[in-house]
């Protein structure tokens, strides 16, 4: 398959913002990158390569990697990025414009990104250009490409040391925004028991016939019940953790978002569906969706006193003593219970020809039934 390559080293009349990397114009990216101040006002990108190769597509977006050289030679400017593209799809624009979903993940790496010690990509440029009219919407992020780093793999999971390393840097982000500091002016992220995360009631409750068609061979029994009146205590769940000090949650926290660098520390993508609340959301729902079974099972309290024992060598002692450890304990299970929502919601966009969707969702479900039942939900 051919690359796509462009010379057009132009600015002017290359404002427009691009929705698809087809789109993408060097004389347009040179503009992101002087306005940015990633290159200076001499300096202009040659050309651009976009490998269709390394361009994905998701529910939500659209991302590519694409290869630049300048003229002159910049050797301090990114020779490769990624460009990240809200959907095009009208409909799925409208349905989760509601939700600023584009508008969370914007602005926090233009606002909120620098405050947290946790490493997310280096970015060179954000469009952020909201509009009363979903589709008028401007949304474009120039990332660093993190192809260098090794990606984690959710169906296979973290492994029990990954998992401890990756706590650390998430105990520290938490830290970074514990109390809700650094958020006082960020409106645009909802708290975590708003009427944005409670539409997911009545969208589980319209989902799980499907899900139960697609998976209900492999629903526990113990949890039947449970399952099928899941919506009706969603909203006690997430009225538990915004009674938690509150923080910046991540609040898709998995390992399909996780790249290790060389030192094996973690650098965190899709930050989407940030929310204000208890920081055990985000705790919960990694380690009882990421770690296989097993390595929970074996490793999970001391997994748990270790995020603990971060928080408290930042001078946060609120899990902290025997109290403190069984607070954390129920926190802990009410982020897990939080976590359910997404497998029975995830299957309404499910592609059932992808042998890795269909085991990625078959394996979530089965370690998230597991923690459940493990901490007593099920009774």
């Amino acid at each position: 398959m051919a690359d796509t390559t462009s010379n057009d080293t132009s600015t002017a009349n290359n404002t427009s913002v691009p929705t698809s990397p087809g789109e993408l114009t060097a004389g347009w990216i040179t503009g992101a990158l002087q306005r940015s101040g990633v290159v200076d006002a001499e300096t202009r990108v040659d050309t651009i390569t976009i490998d269709p190769g390394a361009s994905g597509v998701g529910f939500m977006g659209e991302v590519a990697s694409i290869e630049l050289t300048y003229a002159p030679p910049a050797a301090s400017a990114p020779s490769r990025l990624v460009a990240k593209f809200p959907t095009s799809n009208d409909d799925i624009r409208q349905m989760v414009f509601a939700g600023r979903i584009f508008e969370r993940e914007h602005r926090f790496y233009a606002e909120l990104a620098t405050q947290s010690p946790l490493r997310t990509p280096e970015i060179f440029h954000v469009t952020c250009e909201t509009d009363p009219e979903p589709t008028a919407e401007r949304y474009l992020l120039l990332m660093e490409d993190l192809s260098g780093m090794r990606l984690a793999d959710q169906v296979a999971g973290v492994t029990v040391d990954e998992a401890r390393t990756t706590l650390t840097a998430m105990a520290g982000h938490h830290v970074a925004f514990w109390g809700g500091q650094g958020m006082e002016a960020a409106t645009y992220i909802p708290v975590i028991n708003g009427a944005l995360n409670q539409a997911g009631s009545p969208i589980y409750d319209a989902s799980l016939p499907g899900f139960m068609e697609a998976f209900g061979s492999v629903v526990r029994p113990e949890l039947a019940d449970y399952v099928s009146g899941y919506a009706a205590v969603r909203p006690q769940i997430l009225d538990d953790l915004a009674a938690m000090p509150r923080t910046l949650v991540h609040f898709d926290f998995r390992a399909d978002n996780l790249f290790f660098d060389d030192a094996g520390q973690p650098c965190v993508i899709d930050w989407q569906t940030i929310s204000q609340g208890g920081g055990a959301a985000d705790v919960g729902y990694f380690l009882s969706q990421n770690l296989p079974v097993e390595d929970r099972q074996a490793g999970e309290q001391a997994l748990l006193d270790h995020y603990a024992d971060e928080l408290a060598a930042a001078g946060i002692d609120h899990y902290q003593g025997a109290e403190g450890a069984a607070l954390l304990r129920n926190d802990y299970r009410v982020g897990v219970e939080c976590g359910w929502l997404i497998p029975v919601l995830a299957v309404g966009s499910l592609d059932f020809t992808s042998e890795r969707a269909v085991a990625l969702w078959t394996t979530v479900i089965e370690r998230t039934q597991s923690a459940l039942i493990d901490l007593g939900v099920g009774a």
